[in-house]
């Protein structure tokens, strides 16, 4: 697991699987509460997808953190090839 440096929220973990599959994204998780998706090179609106919650996250907070990976996606796509071997294509893209 390699930890996301081109971003930053407080009170969440930000981070990448050092083994994944395309597209390029990463996760955010608030502990014991939910963990997020984020397909950085996707649009705002069609960046996050939902892995578990047992608290939903505010909308408010997802629109900050995909605003803030829109402006960061260069930064975001270098450390996604640095730290993550694609192990496999990915889910097929609807």
């Amino acid at each position: 697991m390699g930890k996301v440096s081109a971003l930053c929220f407080e009170g969440m973990e930000l981070f990448f699987n050092s083994m994944d599959h395309l597209p390029p994204h990463f996760h955010a998780e608030k502990t014991d509460e939910w963990e997020i998706r984020v397909r950085f090179l996707r649009a705002p609106d069609e960046m996050v997808e939902v892995m578990w919650s047992a608290k939903t996250p505010s909308k408010r907070l997802l629109k900050e953190l995909c605003e803030a990976a829109e402006r960061a996606r260069p930064r975001l796509l270098e450390e996604w090839e640095q730290k993550v071997v694609v192990n496999s294509p990915g889910p097929k893209e609807k």
